[in-house]
């Protein structure tokens, strides 16, 4: 695995890397504009995408280059990319240590819900799911407008978790 090709390298991770940390690697490699490279991972991969994160992804006009769970363990070998920022998302945190990524990130959390915990119909689930992208996206274009060239790392983290506590999107 090599360095990433431009940008500032972030990674999601979210526990399956099926939901939340594809839709923020998908909109920050968009909304970024060539400043950031962002990856996902998970630390408990589930076997593929979940199928309305890519349905709401197509639906959004995102197409990430690869759109399947990664391991995290994947983005800790010694050839993997060194990451800036790390930014866990969803509520669920991970219960051992999958911090063993390189170039000490920083980190952040940014605590969105899950969109399959509402019970209910496909509808349901599906306007669960384009929340879901919302809100990132709310939080993404805030981080992506960052001038991370200017901060040190104390403020960069200070902002970041700025970023992960706005208020949710309707």
């Amino acid at each position: 695995m090599s360095e990433p090709p431009a940008g500032t390298p972030v990674l999601f991770l979210c526990r399956d890397n099926a939901i939340l940390s594809p839709m923020a690697e998908a909109l920050l490699n968009h909304w970024g504009r060539g400043r950031f490279r962002a990856l996902s991972a998970g630390w408990e991969p589930a076997a593929g995408v979940h199928e309305l994160t890519a349905r709401v992804l197509r639906r959004a006009q995102l197409f990430p280059a690869v759109l399947r769970p990664r391991d995290w363990k994947e983005l800790a070998v010694e050839d993997a990319p060194t990451f800036r920022i790390l930014v866990l998302l969803g509520h669920v945190m991970p219960d051992r240590d999958v911090f063993g990524v390189k170039g000490n990130p920083i980190l952040a959390h940014w605590p969105i819900i899950d969109p399959l915990s509402p019970p209910g119909p496909a509808e349901a689930k599906e306007r669960a799911f384009e929340r879901a992208l919302r809100e990132i996206e709310a939080r993404v274009k805030l981080f992506a407008s960052l001038p991370l060239a200017s901060l040190d790392r104390l403020a960069a983290a200070r902002r970041l978790a700025e970023i992960g506590a706005t208020a949710a999107v309707p």
